[in-house]
């Protein structure tokens, strides 16, 4: 798991789905199995929200601009053995129509507890899209 990239220009080029909100436009711009790069990052307009996931590599990024950029990228096959994914569908917001679902797998990672006699317990470390309209694979 690689938490966090610098700038957009970071993030690789890819076959993503997923979708990338300019600040302005009145809705997203939903990206269906196309190949999609990060060239430059404008200052204006800027990415608002953008959430991609590429298929064929099983990874997922997450950008929200909160005045500056964090930009969260997960390699899926790149978890601890012990991990456990669990999803999560949510209706769309302002999507195409032929988006019904945008799912997310919340990942969970045993951390020892010092309020359970240091044994394990499954700890929510993150949460990564995983594209639309479809159960994913544990």
């Amino acid at each position: 798991m690689k938490p966090l990239l610098n700038t957009l220009t970071d993030i690789p080029a890819k076959v993503y789905e997923g979708y990338v909100w300019y600040s302005d436009e009145q809705k997203p711009k939903t990206i269906n199995n196309e190949w999609f790069q990060f060239t430059e990052s404008p200052i204006n307009p800027f990415v608002v929200e953008a959430m991609l996931y590429c298929k064929d590599d099983n990874t997922s990024v997450m950008i929200k601009h909160t005045g500056r950029y964090i930009i969260s990228y997960f390699d899926l096959n790149d978890l601890p053995k012990d991990s456990m994914l669990k999803d999560k569908p949510y209706l769309p917001h302002r999507l195409d129509d032929f988006v019904k679902k945008v799912c997310f797998q919340q990942i969970w990672i045993p951390e020892k507890d010092g309020l359970c006699e240091d044994m394990p317990v499954m700890t929510l470390k993150a949460i990564a899209f995983v594209g639309f309209n479809k159960p994913t694979k544990n």
